[in-house]
């Protein structure tokens, strides 16, 4: 019987702790929740706007970049992992990505910042997006943005051409060329290669932004949250000159997502 009673308050003691834990990690996700603000006095044009569908990927989030100019024309930036199987980016292999460039009219751009739905063609382009950060910049600053993905483009074209070589080659000392050339590219540091823990959609975003904003390259420095999500929420905390912007009406799923995942 002291057996059975020393048990049952081992139990006893293990369920204060796990309720304890399930306590603090409520009020830390309540620390952190999104609240919707206007952003601090810019000087400039065009925005720039750091943006996360909370439930893509899983659930671990999709991050995007959108500019807009002069004009409210939007140019949205969409990173993602080409080369490569899912199974394989899982386990950490990096490779070649494919950087998704798309284009609104004005009245398209309203739209999707009304709504949240992006129609557009390319990897999570077609998607509803739930919550922004938000900032003015200069023609300046959105030009020195767009020229860092420059090398992205590079790179994802130089393999597109490769795989299509490789593709329609009826040789197959050609056809095994260009598949070692390939996998050689996926092994090359000087390219902006993805790797699904080191530089996903995230990173790609936030290196962008990072170019023209001081706390977001500030934040890239010390940043270890593992997901989108949790990143996109750190930073929303210590960057406090951006706006909050909600994208149209989030689901009861997404809401809860947003409200716990702080990973």
């Amino acid at each position: 019987m002291k057996v059975l009673h020393g048990a049952e308050t081992w139990k006893r003691r293990v369920k204060y702790i796990l309720l304890i834990i399930a306590i603090c990690y409520f009020l830390l996700c309540f620390s952190q929740r999104l609240r919707v603000r206007d952003a601090a006095e810019g000087v400039g044009d065009c925005r720039l706007y750091y943006i996360v569908n909370v439930d893509g990927m899983k659930g671990l989030g999709h991050s995007i970049l959108l500019l807009l100019n002069e004009q409210g024309e939007g140019t949205v930036l969409s990173f993602n992992g080409m080369q490569g199987t899912l199974g394989e980016a899982l386990l950490g292999r990096a490779g070649v990505g494919k950087l998704s460039v798309g284009r609104m009219n004005s009245s398209e751009t309203a739209t999707f910042l009304n709504t949240g739905n992006l129609d557009l063609e390319g990897d999570q382009l077609d998607d509803n997006y739930d919550v922004a950060l938000y900032r003015t910049i200069t023609r300046e600053e959105y030009q020195a943005i767009m020229a860092e993905i420059d090398p992205y483009i590079q790179a994802a074209e130089n393999y597109e051409r490769l795989y299509a070589l490789e593709a329609f080659s009826t040789d197959a000392d050609e056809r095994a060329a260009y598949q070692a050339e390939m996998e050689q590219m996926g092994q090359d540091n000087s390219l902006p290669l993805y790797q699904l823990y080191t530089h996903n959609c995230d990173h790609a975003a936030r290196a962008f932004a990072a170019a023209v904003d001081a706390e977001m390259d500030a934040y890239n420095a010390v940043s270890r949250h593992l997901t989108p999500n949790g990143n996109f929420k750190a930073f929303a905390g210590h960057a406090t000159d951006w706006g909050v912007l909600r994208l149209g009406e989030s689901s009861l799923f997404e809401s809860l997502l947003e409200f716990f995942m702080i990973f």
